[in-house]
């Protein structure tokens, strides 16, 4: 099954929730964004990794047509 971040993000959040009903909920939102923030930092991280690993095999525009789609296929995971 494919899943967005903020789906699986909602489900942990939600299952936690009914485990410990007496949580404060404001801290629980905080956590929840803070965890989607996490996530889209390491898409980051992942696609400036493979631009460096990819400058020393491929030359010319390859390399770009490469990132941009590891790019969309990351984002669409």
């Amino acid at each position: 099954m494919k899943q967005t971040l903020e789906e699986a993000a909602k489900e942990y959040w939600d299952k936690w929730l009914e485990e410990n009903p007496n949580a404060n909920h404001t801290r629980i939102v905080s956590l929840g964004f803070a965890f989607i923030a996490g996530a889209e930092w390491q898409s980051k991280q992942a696609i400036e990794l493979l631009s460096s690993v990819l400058e020393n095999w491929v030359h010319g525009g390859d390399a770009d047509c490469i990132i941009a789609e590891f790019e969309e296929k990351l984002n669409n995971v």
